[in-house]
């Protein structure tokens, strides 16, 4: 199955090659959110937000083919 992660702020230069806005994963049925998190090696687990399909998704949550993975880290400041 195919999958596009998006991820945002910090993790967008930790994951993407420059100059790319998102990353295509070919990867076997019953893969879940949280064996992509794993493969991409984000580092920010405690801080982590993940989204599929514009829904919130836990990291046991099974991905599908042509999903859309947002990956996202809460801003910090005022």
């Amino acid at each position: 199955m195919r999958v596009r992660v998006i991820p945002y702020a910090e993790l967008r230069r930790q994951i993407l090659p420059k100059g790319q806005d998102a990353l295509w994963l070919e990867l076997p049925d019953g893969t879940t959110v949280g064996d992509v998190v794993r493969q991409l090696d984000v580092k920010v687990l405690d801080r982590l937000i993940v989204g599929l399909d514009g829904a919130y998704a836990p990291l046991d949550t099974p991905l599908h083919d042509n999903a859309e993975l947002t990956l996202v880290t809460p801003m910090e400041g005022g």
